[in-house]
């Protein structure tokens, strides 16, 4: 594999988002990885612009989560992380606020989100920028972490949330399906 470069996200690292970002026009119809950081009606409300000025905002304040993969210092790929309380709408999900959780169990972190730049895809890009995340919660203290991949075996592209077996590689545990095809995955960082 090449030679990788993490970064978090942060007010120095933000111009790589962006570029990053604005390469693919804010990804995902203009997401700019704000959708599980809010409720779906301020969400929806937003225009592609202001939610990449949120963004901005959330990471010049101290905010902003996640890590950015740099290859030759031109960021190629983006893992959405952080605290779980950043990210409300999982806990807004029905599926999710109908499970019992146990309170030894609630989540300290989540992955939201990972995205590699189509010039890059298909380099195992995916599982070294949730490995990378992994090796970021563990120097942040560990804890619980949960994830939201997708099940559609019959995506022609990975999704966006990456796969189940990606997250199984990395240790997580599949709890349980949350609806169709979001299962609630979990792991114990140390």
């Amino acid at each position: 594999m090449a030679n990788y470069e993490v970064k978090a996200l942060s007010p120095q690292t933000w111009n790589d988002f962006e570029t990053l970002f604005e390469k693919h026009k804010g990804v995902r119809g203009g997401c700019w990885c704000m959708y599980h950081r809010l409720s779906s009606s301020e969400f929806n409300k937003l225009s592609k612009d202001e939610r990449r000025a949120r963004h901005k905002d959330l990471t010049f304040r101290g905010e902003g989560h996640g890590l950015l993969v740099f290859e030759a210092r031109v960021p190629v790929a983006w893992c959405h992380f952080g605290p779980a309380e950043a990210f409300v709408q999982y806990d807004r999900n029905r599926a999710y606020s109908s499970l019992s959780i146990a309170p030894e169990l609630k989540p300290d972190w989540r992955i939201a989100c990972i995205f590699v730049d189509k010039s890059h895809r298909k380099k195992g890009l995916s599982s070294f920028a949730l490995h990378a995340t992994m090796k970021m919660i563990r120097q942040k203290g560990g804890g619980i972490v949960e994830a939201f991949p997708l099940n559609v075996p019959e995506a022609k592209s990975l999704p966006y949330t990456g796969t189940i077996d990606m997250y199984k590689k990395e240790g997580f545990e599949e709890i349980c399906p949350l609806g169709v095809r979001t299962v609630l995955m979990r792991r114990i960082v140390k």
